[in-house]
Parts: structure tokens; C-alpha cells; sequence
């Protein structure tokens, strides 16, 4: 039913990291999950990689078995649009809380 590439998923996975730290570049990162885990260690920097690890590893699973990309900018385009809806979705509920 679901088959992954390995090496669509690894460019996926790339993407997706890729996107994430120049979307973290601005100050904010797209989607906080270690700050719910353990809220002292979500501002330091293995606690911000260790969040993009997990996000990239997500993404790119579900970035290859929801799109099945069969070319490599197809695999490309899965991981940033993965980052690019999560971080959107993410700031449009911090602005509708703190609106």
C-alpha cells in the first residue's frame, strides 16, 4: 500500500530540516513540541536540534507516504511543504491566542 523510497525519503528529510532552521532563523521556531516535553530545555541549542531532528524525522515519513514522490523535486517539495503548513498553522494559532 505505502512504499517508501529511502532515498526520497532522506531528500525529504532534508528539505524539511533545511526549512525548518531558516524558518528558525528569524528568532521563532515554527512548532515548539520540547518546550511541552521539558520546558528548561526547549531555548538551548541541542534542545532546539534535537526538535528539528523530530520534526524532520515526522515530516519526511509523512511527507513520503501521503505524496509517494517519484522524482526527487517531487521529494524536495514534500519536505518543505510539510514545514512551510506546520510553521503557518503554528503562527496563525499563536496570533488567534494572542489576539
Amino acid at each position: 500500500m505505502f512504499k517508501i523510497d529511502i532515498s526520497y525519503y532522506l531528500i525529504c528529510f532534508v528539505a524539511a530540516f533545511a526549512l525548518y532552521f531558516k524558518l528558525h532563523e528569524k528568532g521563532n521556531p515554527p512548532v515548539r513540541v520540547v518546550a511541552h516535553i521539558n520546558p528548561a530545555w526547549a531555548d538551548s541549542g541541542w534542545g532546539r536540534f534535537f526538535e528539528a531532528i523530530i520534526f524532520a524525522l515526522l515530516g519526511a515519513i509523512l511527507g513520503t507516504l501521503l505524496t509517494s514522490p517519484n522524482t526527487p523535486a517531487q521529494a524536495v517539495a514534500a519536505g518543505l511543504g510539510w514545514t512551510g503548513l506546520l510553521s503557518s498553522a503554528s503562527s496563525a494559532g499563536e496570533e488567534a491566542s494572542n489576539g
